[in-house]
């Protein structure tokens, strides 16, 4: 028998498992491209669908398939009630109050649960920038001056004349 080194047999074994982990299964650069743009270009509720079930079929339900699905969802919303969402968001991203920001990070929260990925990261982002400014109490607006007025005296004085 001759020896075989254990060095180049170790790495050969490893690459074997390797590829046969990463044949069929797992997410390959084409599949990234399939799901980034359908994530961001397709706008039919039911193209989404079936591309999030051949996703399961190859193992990537969680997130892949799960991601698609909840984008399905949102593709299918009524229009007042996407105006409604968009409306929040908007809103949301106008506050200058550091004392908002957990409520603009739960609000990032629901918006991913539900697929709207690029939004709950722009608000996110808009967050941590209101964290570094100083905390600001708003400050009651200053009285109008009085119109300097006469003495009442004064008041006959020019009626009179």
């Amino acid at each position: 028998m001759i020896p075989i080194p254990s060095a180049p047999v170790i790495v050969v074994c490893l690459a074997v498992v390797a590829a046969l982990r990463n044949g069929k299964k797992g997410i390959t650069p084409e599949r990234q491209v399939a799901f980034e743009t359908a994530m961001h270009k397709c706008k039919d509720p039911d193209k989404l669908r079936k591309l999030a079930e051949s996703f399961d079929k190859e193992g990537l339900k969680d997130p892949y398939g799960d991601m698609l699905r909840k984008r399905a969802t949102l593709r299918a919303l009524p229009e007042d009630v996407k105006k409604a969402r968009r409306d929040a968001f908007h809103k949301a991203m106008k506050t200058t109050d550091p004392a908002k920001i957990p409520v603009l990070e739960r609000m990032a929260d629901a918006y991913e649960d539900e697929g709207c990925t690029g939004v709950a990261y722009q608000l996110r982002e808009y967050a941590k920038g209101l964290k570094g400014q100083p905390v600001v109490q708003p400050t009651p607006p200053e009285p109008e001056p009085r119109k300097e007025e006469k003495p009442p005296e004064e008041h006959v004085a020019e009626v009179v004349h």
